[in-house]
């Protein structure tokens, strides 16, 4: 074997929990995956020298994929790098889908596998790319698909994590414990609109985002976990997507989402407004957007709902999908 492809899901990241740490734990969070858009990354060990390859409309992605594959081929010692990299699709950073974990961890798959390296766990691929320092859900989705709670990263002087940052600035902190995965209901369909606006926050801006604004008050953070255990959980696991939209609403109105939606362009503030006006039993933001999400439960539901939307024009110019649920995370093919 000496070729495969890898087709990455696609993460929703729902809400944070636990931007206080008066337990000694932080971040936490739920979060789901979907089957599209993908990062599609084929990869090789037989050509006569290292190469990359990626469409013009991926180029932003050579830099990740250089920096990540160093990183293995340090790692584990391998000289021989006559590896050919092929990114056949791909979708931005920063516009709150995770793309740069689930390249991540493709690029650290395909390597490993192809080199016969058997013995490692998706939590240590995701230590060794440096992702999952805030939220678990892309790693745990890249593994297993489906619906995920996790639990954060123990917090205090001399724990996994001593301040509240976000990911990009916590690379030391290992990755987030999952507490919990489901299926999503395979009738669920989520209408992804990404609006053409500015990138969500990233970089600089969002490690000043939790500096200036957690920890977050100790009786939001409480309500956000009394919200997901009792509300969100029982309604995915009952197929109840009225009672899990509820939970989601209430979720976004208190807490770290509140204040991620509230700094968001007017055209995601009125996306989200317009989702609630048509009456969706369920919506939200993922991670600090731009992207969003309306909810549904049949194909029926979905193609009238992006028709709105676009007739609308509430998307200014962006783009549109009609996603299912992702319950098995990333698809492995081998090419020969």
């Amino acid at each position: 074997m000496t070729s495969l492809r890898i087709t990455t899901p696609c993460r929703i990241h729902l809400s944070l929990i636990d931007e206080n740490g008066y337990t000694g734990r932080v971040d936490g969070g739920i979060g789901l995956m979907l089957d599209r858009p993908n990062v599609v990354f084929e990869a090789s060990n037989n050509a006569e020298e290292f190469k990359i390859e990626a469409l013009k409309y991926y180029r932003e992605s050579i830099e990740v994929i250089n920096e990540i594959a160093s990183k293995v081929f340090k790692t584990f010692n391998i000289s021989n790098k006559n590896f050919h990299f092929n990114l056949k699709r791909y979708f931005p950073s920063h516009i709150g889908l995770g793309s740069k974990t689930q390249l991540s961890l493709a690029i650290a798959t395909a390597i490993t596998k192809l080199k016969n390296i058997s013995n490692l766990t998706t939590t240590q691929l995701t230590k060794l790319v440096e992702r999952g320092g805030t939220s678990g859900i892309g790693w745990k989705g890249f593994e297993t698909g489906g619906f995920i709670l996790d639990g954060g990263h123990d917090f205090g002087k001399g724990k996994e994590k001593e301040t509240f940052l976000p990911s990009s600035a916590s690379n030391s902190a290992n990755p987030a414990l999952t507490l919990f995965r489901h299926d999503i209901p395979p009738n669920w369909r989520f209408v992804l609109v990404i609006p053409s606006v500015k990138k969500g926050v990233y970089g600089d801006e969002e490690v000043s985002v939790f500096q200036n604004y957690a920890p977050i008050p100790r009786n939001e953070v409480n309500e956000v976990s009394h919200q997901i255990i009792m509300k969100i959980i029982p309604s995915l696991i009952n197929n109840d997507l009225s009672g899990f939209g509820e939970g989601l609403k209430r979720i976004q109105s208190i807490g770290f989402k509140k204040i991620e939606i509230s700094l968001q362009h007017q055209v995601v503030k009125d996306i989200l407004n317009f989702f609630d006006e048509y009456g969706l039993k369920a919506y939200g933001m993922s991670s600090f957007g731009p992207s969003v999400i309306g909810i549904v439960e049949s194909d029926s539901e979905a193609v009238d709902l992006l028709k709105t939307v676009q007739k609308n024009r509430k998307n200014r110019g962006g783009h549109i999908y009609i996603c299912k649920p992702n319950n098995k995370g990333a698809k492995i093919e081998y090419l020969d």
